[in-house]
């Protein structure tokens, strides 16, 4: 049986539960509480280099945790990936030690500042303020899995970068030009070819490093109060769910490379300057390249709707919400229809 860790209340004996906002534990019984001596996180990177060649065995051969519950006896199997979760039988607060399951600890941790009530009201706001949605949605759409609160895992890299590009600059002019016997003012495009170079800094770029989260999430949870980041300390997880990373930090590095050359190409146009810019080869080179692992505070739920089921995700931060949505697609064709009509009049009165 693995061992695990439990915060138990030294009144009476009692789970204890972190108080969201409060930098302590809580009693859930009598309501005593234990603070967590505050410890900024160290933001100090370690680096990638000397660590992506590493093949750690407890990585590669992962293992289920089965535990024995002290409160009430009972045995059951941790969910996969997850090493803070609560007994289904009675709920007790169980924390499995990282470093018996994965290579690499969390550096830090973003605890929780929104609580579920909060949450819920998130995703309302959410809910209500979607454009093109059915009308009945509001009405219809019912929680089909409780709201979970759960630390998720994230690779944040840094990176010194230079890319050297080739493409082509467009500079539009305007002419005349005879039609039908009449003279007309058309704008034309002159076009150069250019090569150049960029250099742009990345400092904590936050990627999911679990798979039970969809990719298509990963810009709504890449943006975090980092100046918030603890230690890392057991104890935030108390009376949470918490996942350990699915995905590996060589993997990590590759979404965050995907995610780097998207603001790069921004800079390469930039440069490139003119009224119009086409890329046509970029050439980066990643340099000092520092990598940490923490854990942020999710909360994770799905809703129904006309019979499908759809995933929404909230900051445990800020309390917004984002997920999969239905589409109006009535109101997607009236809108079009509407623009069409628009367009053939404006071109109706300029002819």
């Amino acid at each position: 049986m693995t061992q695990y860790l439990a915060f138990k209340c030294q009144t009476c004996g009692s789970d204890m539960d972190y108080a969201i906002g409060q930098q302590s534990l809580k009693c859930i019984s009598c309501g005593a509480a234990d603070p967590i001596a505050v410890e900024k996180m160290d933001f100090t990177a370690h680096d990638y280099r000397q660590n992506e060649s590493l093949a750690p065995e407890l990585d590669a051969n992962r293992v289920n945790h089965d535990v024995h519950c002290d409160n009430c006896g009972a045995e059951f199997t941790l969910p996969p990936d997850a090493h803070a979760d609560e007994c289904p039988y009675c709920d007790m607060n169980v924390v499995v030690p990282v470093e018996l399951e994965r290579y690499f600890k969390p550096d830090g941790v973003l605890p929780f500042d929104v609580d579920q009530i909060k949450a819920e009201a998130g995703f309302k706001d959410w809910l209500h303020g979607l454009w093109f949605a059915p009308n009945a949605l509001k009405r219809k759409a019912i929680q089909a899995t409780p709201i979970v609160a759960s630390y998720m895992p994230f690779w944040s890299f840094d990176a010194d970068t230079f890319s050297r590009y080739r493409g082509s600059r467009g500079d539009d002019y305007v002419t005349t030009v005879r039609r039908n016997g009449q003279t007309q003012t058309v704008v034309k495009t002159r076009w150069r070819n250019v090569n150049g170079s960029v250099s742009v800094p990345f400092d904590d770029l936050m990627v999911l490093a679990t798979q039970s989260l969809p990719l298509k999430f990963q810009n709504f949870l890449s943006k975090w109060k980092l100046h918030k980041a603890k230690k890392y300390d057991p104890r935030y997880l108390s009376g949470f769910r918490s996942e350990l990373y699915s995905i590996e930090l060589t993997d990590g590095f590759v979404l965050a490379k995907d995610v780097m050359d998207s603001v790069i190409r921004v800079h390469i146009k930039r440069d490139i300057g003119g009224d119009h810019q086409i890329i046509r080869s970029v050439n980066t080179q990643y340099n000092d390249v520092g990598f940490q692992l923490i854990l942020a505070p999710v909360y994770i739920s799905a809703f129904n709707y006309n019979k499908k089921t759809y995933r929404y995700v909230i900051n445990g931060q800020n309390g917004k919400a984002y997920g999969e949505r239905p589409w109006s697609w009535w109101k997607i064709g009236g809108l079009a229809l509407l623009l069409g009509t628009l367009a053939a009049g404006f071109y109706y009165f300029a002819q």
